[in-house]
């Protein structure tokens, strides 16, 4: 059965995070990533092992925050699914991002309502 699918190997996914990192690298220097829960830890992780502190040469670091549109959570109504972000997990002032160069990393962006 033919469909319009792309099928990628974690090899495939992992050479177009690597390039898209050495882009990232040049152009914006990202001094933290913030992984949006659950879908953006995957690329986070495998994009921190390319991006790099160029003074120490130390991977930079990685802040997690939770997002959900489409869980059904405590407290959660049916007109929320899929229309309202609902934020699970967030950065405390103690983590404040004020004056730094955050690169946000999500696996899809299907909504565009994720930063809202």
């Amino acid at each position: 059965m033919a469909d319009d699918h792309v099928r990628c190997t974690y090899n495939d996914v992992h050479k177009l995070i690597a390039k898209a990192s050495e882009r990232i690298q040049s152009e914006f220097k990202p001094d933290v990533i913030v992984a949006i829960g659950g879908g953006g830890f995957f690329p986070a992780r495998v994009m921190r092992t390319f991006l790099k502190d160029p003074s120490t040469k130390r991977n930079i670091p990685i802040q997690a925050i939770g997002l959900s549109l489409y869980e059904s959570l405590p407290d959660t109504t049916e007109e929320q699914l899929g229309n309202m972000v609902v934020r699970t997990q967030w950065l405390g002032p103690p983590n404040n991002l004020l004056g730094r160069r955050a690169l946000i990393v999500d696996e899809v962006d299907d909504s565009r309502t994720t930063l809202q």
